[in-house]
């Protein structure tokens, strides 16, 4: 097959007589990085000398201009491992910062599907010694299931008599792909010991997690799950909340993005990690802006904002008939259907 095709359009002569030839060569050229094999095709009007600019028009018919100056009497072999270097420099650039982004995108993804998993999921070994994982969330709450279906696939069911679906992966190359993806990031207690018998089954090596950082994705993929952002009318005040039954996996919250861990008073075996000071909610606002929620929740993160401008045009004690006691009523109402 042919390599690129190098096309030279003569800008100037020095000779005045003009000939036009074509010259045909395929040379093999190596650089520090690889070999490969071009067919060359140069047109110009004078055999002594000429200066030109140098093209390179790749198979998917991208033109480049490369900039180089060429002289006709120079080695072709010479001209082409030049001209291959800059490209090839300039190409390896660009693939090595589109890898970079999208190792950072990967792994921000299997942070967020860590902490969904830690809060609604649950890894799965039946006696006969069949693998799978389960995550059961609120049918409002779909797109969470469908991204992870897609990558991973599996399949999705409504749960008979609640409002509920619930994801089931099971087949060997998907679950596998998925526990390479998250081994070492999940943090619950118990879905550490249940993903630890099936790395057994399979013979792979149980990672323990990290001390969790500020950017680590993986609150709001617990946000996604265990989550709750809800606007109190009396006090009419945000609160974003996250329960869970072990304390310690809701210490490092309250460490790192502030808010306090109180007792859930509805259930004396759980605990509630609660923020509400404006200042920490809208830090966690910047934080969910570099990890977006997945969720129906994540269209109330996207209101805070506006109800604090509302609030403090005093819009909530405006009477209904007022422009801005419309403003008001209108955000309650998309606030309350999780509406854009």
């Amino acid at each position: 097959q042919d390599g690129p095709y190098y096309k030279s359009n003569t800008q100037q002569t020095i000779c005045r007589e003009l000939k036009n030839r074509e010259l045909q060569n395929t040379k093999n050229v190596r650089s520090q990085n690889d070999s490969f094999l071009v067919k060359i095709f140069v047109i110009f009007n004078n055999p002594q000398i000429t200066k030109a600019q140098l093209y390179l028009i790749t198979k998917s018919k991208i033109l480049y201009n490369l900039g180089l100056s060429m002289r006709v009497g120079i080695s072709e072999a010479i001209r082409l491992l030049l001209t291959k270097k800059k490209y090839s420099l300039n190409r390896k650039n660009y693939t090595s910062k589109t890898n970079m982004e999208d190792k950072f995108m990967e792994d921000k993804f299997s942070e967020w599907l860590s902490g969904l998993i830690d809060g609604d999921g649950c890894f799965q070994l039946s006696k006969k010694g069949y693998a799978s994982l389960e995550i059961v969330m609120d049918i409002r709450d779909k797109n969470c299931l469908y991204i992870i279906k897609q990558k991973y696939g599996g399949s999705i069911k409504v749960r008979s008599g609640v409002n509920h679906l619930r994801y089931r992966l099971h087949h060997k190359v998907g679950l596998l792909g998925l526990i390479k993806d998250v081994n070492g990031l999940i943090r619950n207690p118990t879905r550490m010991v249940q993903l630890n018998k099936i790395c057994e089954k399979y013979n792979i090596i149980f990672k323990y997690p990290e001390a969790l950082t500020y950017n680590n994705g993986w609150l709001a993929g617990f946000v996604d799950s265990d989550g709750s952002i809800y606007l109190n009318i009396k006090s009419d005040q945000i609160y974003i909340t996250a329960s869970q039954k072990n304390k310690l996996l809701l210490d490092p919250l309250e460490e790192l993005y502030g808010g306090k861990i109180y007792l859930n008073s509805k259930q004396t075996e759980a605990f509630k990690w609660t923020v509400y000071r404006k200042e920490e909610i809208i830090k966690l606002i910047e934080y969910f802006k570099k990890n977006p929620l997945r969720s129906a929740k994540n269209k109330r993160i996207k209101m805070i904002e506006r109800y604090h401008e509302l609030r403090k045009l005093k819009a909530h004690k405006s009477t209904p008939n007022t422009v801005l006691g419309k403003l008001w009523e209108r955000f309650i109402k998309k606030w309350n259907t999780y509406s854009d």
